[in-house]
């Protein structure tokens, strides 16, 4: 007895050549990954958390409340709109715009030394509400704004899922 069995391949050749195509072109893919990235990230700043889920450290009892109604690194929520992503190719970047956003936000992850603040245009500094020639700033501490936890992964791995899912239900 002898049996015969034909395959039909169109399907799976259609399938892999989309997937091909869109490992080749992964713009797409890695636009939904940066929007979902910074989503979560931008959840966690105004939570005031770090990416591993620590809270940051709170404000210094001498910075006036009604400066930071937001909370650390949210006084006039410029940082936070910096905050962004970029596709460029196979590359996502995800980070902070502008130079000026980019040096505090550099600051505020990776904290500072003490420094020295003086006057720029007046005499003196109104500071705690004494006014001094100089403050020595004990330095910033470290309030970390990006990394990738495993849950960042978990995500990013879930949104590639979904997207090559997308793709070979088109083939269809």
């Amino acid at each position: 007895m002898l049996f015969e069995m034909k395959f039909q391949v169109d399907h799976l050749d259609r399938s892999l050549a989309a997937v091909r195509q869109a490992i080749l072109h992964p713009e797409l893919l890695l636009g939904f990954i940066g929007e979902s990235l910074l989503r979560v990230n931008r959840d966690r700043h105004l939570a005031g958390l770090a990416p591993d889920g620590s809270k940051w450290k709170a404000l210094s009892p001498l910075t006036p409340k009604e400066d930071r109604k937001g909370g650390p690194l949210n006084k006039t929520g410029r940082m936070l709109q910096s905050f962004n992503y970029r596709v460029h190719g196979d590359s996502l970047m995800l980070g902070f715009d502008g130079a000026t956003e980019s040096l505090r936000a550099a600051w505020h992850h990776s904290g500072t030394n003490p420094y020295v603040i003086t006057p720029k245009k007046a005499k003196a500094l109104k500071f705690a509400g004494m006014y001094r020639k100089r403050v020595n700033h004990p330095g910033l501490p470290s309030r970390k704004l990006v990394g990738l936890p495993d849950s960042d992964r978990q995500l990013v791995a879930h949104e590639t899922d979904g997207y090559l899912g997308i793709i070979l239900n088109r083939v269809r």
